[in-house]
């Protein structure tokens, strides 16, 4: 790690500041996210978490940037601001402008879905020295097309994580807990990888989420989240952490083209992208669209089965944190990659009877109401 505490803290207390100020602004720019039958917390609440948390960001890297010796950025691989920081950077600006429309006016999921595409080809486009590497997927074989290939693959990747965040984001401290996991475990990965500077923009952006967990985190002195990310923070989130992947993963593919430790990566956001692709297969079968919202999420059922809000986001992080685990632990053992890959089948399933178990639950919670409100012949 060559980062110091600086920029860290600066990052975490910038966070703060910026969170306090929006909140007493956000009532009058309509930031404000009312109850409805599908959410489950009380009152208006400040959606400002995500412009807080990016403009700390940006505050966080220009101090970095300015304690670096003369001619640092240009010298580090992957990381400099030529080549990486930038990019993301413009990239998640635009992200947070389209989630801070969404927060306060609201925006079809058709439309926002196209203007993520733009956003990742975007972030592709400026990042190309960065990410067109090879992306995420190193064919071993020269085939024709094989560019192209990677390319869609890496950015249905990206357009993918940025919505599996957008799409966990419906509990006090979840999203912003399941990021603060990912990134620690990117940060190790990183480490392990030898990428001191995304071992920093890991850490970075770490910093900026704890920062917002504390208006966010239901834990004693706070009863409920006081600010939300709202769409803004989950999509730049997701988009950040989809960004750091595929540029660690460019960087440690191989020289003969075999994508190695991709699919330990999978394993840091192994929660969000299970329980979103489960909501894809789930929602098409019970006749509903893919986009549609509803309280079929991972952790509406947690809730649904008698978990506390508090609770539930505890043992959700809590299973993310050992899945990371697993995750850098593979890295770390140099794990086949097969191997890694097909261990994805123990969450996936384990998922999948979960959702079961709980389903069953709230139908039979239902069939029980039902019936005790049966007039008595």
């Amino acid at each position: 790690m060559s980062i110091g505490g600086i920029p860290l803290a600066s990052a975490f207390l910038f966070c703060i500041a910026f969170v306090a100020m929006l909140r007493a602004m956000a009532p009058r720019l309509g930031l404000v996210d009312a109850p409805t039958a599908r959410k489950v917390h009380h009152g208006n609440v400040p959606v400002c978490g995500g412009l807080a948390m990016f403009v700390a960001l940006l505050v966080a890297l220009a101090i970095r940037h300015g304690l670096q010796p003369p001619g640092r950025a240009a010298l580090t691989a992957g990381g400099s601001l030529e080549h990486s920081t930038l990019p993301l950077a413009v990239t998640l600006g635009m992200l947070v402008a389209i989630g801070v429309v969404d927060d306060r006016w609201g925006m079809g999921p058709l439309t926002k879905l196209a203007l993520q595409v733009v956003a990742a080809c975007l972030l592709l486009g400026l990042g190309r020295d960065t990410y067109a590497s090879g992306g995420l997927l190193h064919l071993p074989v020269a085939m024709p097309g094989r560019d192209v290939i990677a390319l869609v693959v890496t950015l249905l990747f990206i357009v993918g994580l940025i919505n599996a965040f957008n799409m966990i984001d419906g509990l006090d401290g979840l999203a912003g807990g399941l990021a603060a996991v990912t990134l620690i475990g990117l940060a190790a990965s990183g480490r392990l990888a030898g990428q001191a500077s995304l071992v920093d923009d890991s850490l970075l952006l770490m910093a900026v989420v704890l920062g917002f967990l504390v208006f966010n985190l239901r834990r004693p002195g706070l009863r409920r989240a006081i600010a939300f990310m709202g769409d803004a923070g989950s999509m730049m989130l997701g988009c950040a952490i989809a960004a750091i992947i595929v540029e660690l993963s460019s960087h440690t593919a191989t020289v003969e083209g075999s994508l190695e430790r991709f699919p330990s990566l999978l394993w840091l956001v192994a929660i969000p992208v299970i329980d979103t692709a489960s909501l894809m297969i789930r929602r098409p079968l019970a006749g509903r669209s893919p986009m549609a919202a509803d309280r079929e999420h991972l952790h509406h059922l947690l809730l649904d089965a008698g978990l506390s809000p508090a609770r539930t986001t505890v043992v959700l992080v809590g299973a993310a944190m050992v899945l990371a685990t697993v995750g850098v632990a593979g890295w770390a053992l140099q794990v086949p990659p097969v191997l890694m890959v097909a261990g994805l089948a123990v969450p996936a399933l384990s998922h999948c009877a979960l959702v079961w178990n709980c389903s069953q639950r709230r139908r039979g919670t239902a069939q029980a109401l039902l019936i005790s409100s049966e007039p008595a012949e």
